[in-house]
């Protein structure tokens, strides 16, 4: 019996046979392939090896067992691709719409944030960014946040859902140019539908402001929670060591909670954008956390030097006028799209590394991609 049943009553009548031309046509065609792909000699074979498969770090089983030689590849490919113009267009682009898309933000975070808890709270948890972004910046953001925080609250819940919903679609189109530059950074085709891709980008924005709003709660309730512990232990004046607790617990929590939370908040959502946002198989969390990790640190540290330097020498209101606040914003949300590129090329390249596949690094000899693919097509990716 023939495992393959009769094309005819399978799939239909067979087509047409091809014509003399067309015959010439595909005859012409397959040599003209031989000419452009010859056969490979075993010296390209042995160099696609040693750069891919029999590089070092090649199967390792996570970040702490790569060796230095493989920890070597991985971060010349991170500072060729970093240093191309492809990842400053693409920070560039992510900029641009995340400033078109930080009002709206705001305004969701804002209504959403009045739902559960008082608005009057917003204002004084911010301060933790006062450091973090350009005075001039910092002055528009909170100028904002006060006329939102200033409206009754009943305006800020008639059209919630209608608002929040639009809001939250302006506000997406940032997130939909960080999965864009993320698919870049990893060099991943996008294979996500139209409307995959666009519920991707607006579940992604919409856990970006539950996430603000229940970091900034938190950091409201730590405090509270601090003063009222010793009420409900049934302490009219708290005894020692409680009365130190209280006096100078809450403002102590409040100056060292606040920034943790919002290490904390940025660590988890650089690492569920790692994660998820790119189109490709999720990989494993070790081999997320060090560009997370990276991201988080490097965000932090460039954040203060900006901030500083924009406060001490660049002069954007001098230069552009009352556009200074918005060119200080595009420029810190420039520079943070980078340090997210940054970490997402440090995870791209360690991933890359433990499948064998040939480094992108620039001025390194490149085998033939056909061969490349076929020398490390037996790695198993982990």
């Amino acid at each position: 019996m023939s495992l393959f049943p009769d094309s005819a009553s399978a799939s239909g009548p067979a087509p047409d046979a091809p014509s003399e031309p067309d015959r010439k046509k595909i005859h012409q065609d397959i040599q003209r392939v031989h000419e452009l792909t010859p056969e490979p000699s075993e010296e390209d074979i042995r160099k696609a090896r040693e750069l891919g498969p029999d590089a070092p770090g090649t199967g390792a089983n996570s970040p702490l067992s790569m060796p230095r030689a493989g920890w070597k590849i991985v971060l010349r490919q991170v500072f060729s691709e970093v240093g191309s113009s492809q990842t400053s267009l693409s920070a560039a682009g992510c900029a641009f719409y995340a400033t078109l898309s930080l009002f709206p933000a705001i305004s969701s975070l804002i209504s959403l944030y009045g739902l559960a808890f008082d608005l009057q709270t917003v204002e004084p948890q911010l301060e933790v960014l006062r450091h973090l972004l350009p005075p001039t910046a910092y002055s528009l953001i909170g100028n904002r946040i006060h006329e939102l925080v200033s409206q009754p609250h009943t305006s800020l819940t008639i059209g919630l859902i209608f608002s929040v919903s639009v809001a939250l679609w302006s506000a997406s189109a940032s997130t939909k140019s960080i999965l864009s530059a993320l698919n870049m950074a990893y060099n991943a085709t996008e294979t996500r539908g139209f409307l995959r891709f666009q519920a991707t980008a607006l579940a992604t924005t919409l856990m970006a402001v539950v996430g603000a709003a229940l970091t900034l709660a938190l950091m409201v309730a730590a405090p509270a929670l601090v003063d009222y512990l010793p009420r409900y232990l049934g302490f009219r004046k708290p005894p020692p060591p409680f009365d130190l607790l209280v006096s100078y617990g809450a403002p102590l929590v409040v100056h060292t909670l606040a920034p943790i939370l919002m290490l904390l908040f940025v660590f988890v959502a650089v690492t569920m954008l790692y994660r998820f946002a790119p189109s490709r198989e999720p990989a494993k969390w070790r081999w997320i956390f060090p560009g997370s990790a990276l991201a988080t640190v490097l965000w932090v540290l460039m954040s203060l030097g900006f901030s500083w330097y924009v406060a001490h020498f660049a002069s954007y209101g001098a230069t552009y006028g009352p556009l200074g606040a918005v060119a200080a914003i595009m420029m810190w949300f420039f520079v943070s799209a980078y340090v997210v590129l940054f970490g997402a090329e440090l995870n791209a390249g360690l991933e890359e590394r433990i499948k064998g596949a040939q480094p992108r690094i620039a001025g390194l000899p490149q085998t033939d991609p056909l061969i490349a693919e076929a020398v490390t097509a037996e790695s198993t990716p982990r």
